[in-house]
């Protein structure tokens, strides 16, 4: 949308560029980067290829800490603090698009709301299967 190619986000491009154009390219260009790190993180903690880096075993702590400090701050800024703004009236096109832009602008970005909770999810998953074994006696 930045790049303005979808019909109706005209007026928001412009108000996103208005200060400084090379800037704001940046700022999402570095974005994306960021997203596809930490989304490929995430995947890390769902396959067998995230317990073991270059042939040497990934210490469970640091992993746990970090998804699950990861989980929870995606799940304040877009669940918490997104749904909280939107509540209270304001939002994040600042009210620049309309009509069939606007659903889908709502239908590309919905799904984020999820990636905090499944993050969690996925680390606990990940805790679960990396554990050390322990024994359990059945009791008759």
């Amino acid at each position: 949308m930045i790049v303005g190619l979808m019909p109706g986000t005209e007026d928001l491009r412009q108000f996103e560029l208005a200060d400084n154009a090379a800037l704001a390219y940046l700022y999402v260009f570095a974005l994306s980067i960021v997203q596809l790190t930490a989304g490929s993180a995430t995947l890390g903690l769902i396959r067998p290829w995230g317990e073991r880096f270059l042939g040497r075993r990934v210490p469970l702590a640091p992993v746990l800490i970090v998804a699950t400090l990861g989980g929870l701050a995606v799940t304040w800024l877009f669940d918490l603090s997104l749904i909280s703004a939107l509540v209270a009236g304001q939002r994040p096109d600042a009210g620049l698009v309309s009509g069939v832009p606007l659903a889908v602008m709502v239908a590309c970005y919905s799904p984020i709301l999820f990636w905090g909770p499944l993050e969690i999810l996925a680390t606990v998953g990940y805790w679960l299967r990396r554990r050390r074994p322990t024994s359990y006696a059945l009791s008759t």
